[in-house]
């Protein structure tokens, strides 16, 4: 029996852009795949409500919509969802397509990540995001980020939420408290098994991001704080060689780095504090409905 394909989807207020996408996939699984799909939506506590008995898409064979009481951003709504498909589909093999609701993530590369899954069923596929079409005051900002991950990581992150994990990689990053701070992270960090592809991020169907400056602070943070460990490791060794660099020198300017990387990592600390309560509290509270 060949396991079955599950869509996980983070949605605050995008229904319009929801729908437009799950059309669009839909029309990829009726003509390319001749598969179908469930698909499980977490509402991020959006304001505004959806019908989607007003139109029919026929290759998704069950939705679930698992409804949070507070707004948690989608990096702990997946966790969220990649909890409850956990929970659910104890011992049977699956996969699970993570895709923004947005239209960012390019539904057109699914069928090469299925084909590339039955290849190498033992392998987990992110995407690498490409040529992006934000502001410019996003991609200068957002090379920085992936720049400092380098530095701390020592690893490439340039990857989002778009990604296919089969069912073990699943279960193993359910179990991790880091999913809780952010999903790409922690799927570096636990699955080494993982096939990278590359596809353009996408403008938007509608709408303007939610994202802005001190969002993108708030999530870089929320993603070091997945790789503490490693970031604390890597700050000790550039203090220490900074020292060897500096000594009998400036001490001012060993203050200062030394200050940077302090509040640098006090700030991810404070970001990863109590990590597995909160994400056991929001899972609980959940309202799960079957349409």
């Amino acid at each position: 029996m060949k396991p079955k394909i599950i869509i996980l989807t983070p949605v605050y207020n995008d229904w319009k852009n929801l729908e437009k996408l799950l059309k669009k996939i839909n029309k990829i699984f009726e003509k390319n795949l001749k598969k179908v799909f469930e698909l499980i939506i977490v509402n991020d506590c959006s304001k505004e409500n959806f019908n989607f008995k007003k139109y029919k898409l026929k290759m998704i064979k069950k939705i679930k919509i698992i409804s949070l009481d507070q707004n948690i951003g989608s990096q702990r709504a997946i966790a969220i969802g990649i909890k409850y498909i956990n929970h659910i589909y104890k011992n049977k093999k699956f996969k699970t397509i993570i895709i923004d609701s947005d239209g960012q993530d390019n539904p057109k590369i699914i069928p090469k990540m299925l084909f590339l899954s039955e290849k190498k069923p033992k392998f987990s596929i992110a995407v690498n995001r490409g040529q992006r079409k934000e502001d410019l005051w996003f991609r200068f900002f957002y090379e920085i980020y992936c720049f400092t991950i380098k530095i701390f990581y020592f690893k490439k992150i340039r990857f989002g939420n778009f990604s296919l994990l089969n069912s073990k990689h699943l279960r193993m990053l359910s179990n991790q408290n880091e999913l809780w701070s952010a999903f790409p992270p922690t799927l570096s960090k636990y699955v080494p098994n993982l096939i990278h592809l590359t596809s353009n991020r996408e403008k938007r169907y509608s709408g303007i991001s939610k994202m802005n400056f001190f969002g993108l602070i708030k999530h870089a943070l929320r993603v070091f704080s997945a790789l503490k460990q490693k970031v604390i490791l890597s700050s000790v060794f550039y203090l220490i060689l900074f020292y060897i660099i500096n000594i009998n020198n400036n001490e001012l300017f060993f203050f200062i780095v030394s200050s940077i990387l302090i509040l640098f990592n006090s700030l991810i600390f404070f970001q990863s504090f109590d990590n597995k309560k909160k994400f056991i509290k929001n899972f609980k509270k959940a309202k799960i409905k079957t349409l």
